[in-house]
């Protein structure tokens, strides 16, 4: 047997010790989670059980996991989603913010009637624009 629960009211995990409110669990059940949290998913107690989940179906609100809708999950996920490509972004405009300082110290064309300043603007701008968009 193995126990899961936290034994200063933050950090959980698994214990071959019982405690205080701890969550009693079998070895087969603990390997179960084990594998699944190799896959990608998290181990919570939940509802007075242990299980393993993908994060972006629950919310921990209050101090406990709660369930999420479909919707909900399908707006968190989407929330994520931008994030990760808001920052992206911001990387893409700080290496573009580079070019530019380099264009204006030497400027030069890119083609016949671009310069290299202007390229880097235009890029810019539609960064931006899709940044605004999805924050």
């Amino acid at each position: 047997m193995k126990y899961y629960g936290t034994k200063n009211n933050k950090d959980y995990g698994f214990y071959l010790e019982n405690f205080e409110n701890a969550l009693e669990i079998t070895d087969e059940y603990w390997m179960s989670l084990l594998q699944q949290q190799n896959q990608g998913k998290i181990i919570i107690p939940y509802n007075n059980n242990v299980i393993a989940i993908d994060e972006k179906e629950y919310s921990f609100e209050n101090g406990e996991w709660v369930k999420l809708s479909t919707q909900e999950a399908e707006v968190k996920q989407l929330r994520i989603e931008n994030e990760i490509r808001a920052n992206d972004i911001r990387a893409e405009l700080y290496e573009l913010d580079q070019k530019r300082i380099r264009a204006i110290a030497e400027p030069s064309l890119k083609d016949e009637n671009t310069t290299w300043l202007e390229y880097y603007n235009a890029q810019i701008t539609e960064l931006r624009n899709e940044l605004a968009e999805i924050s």
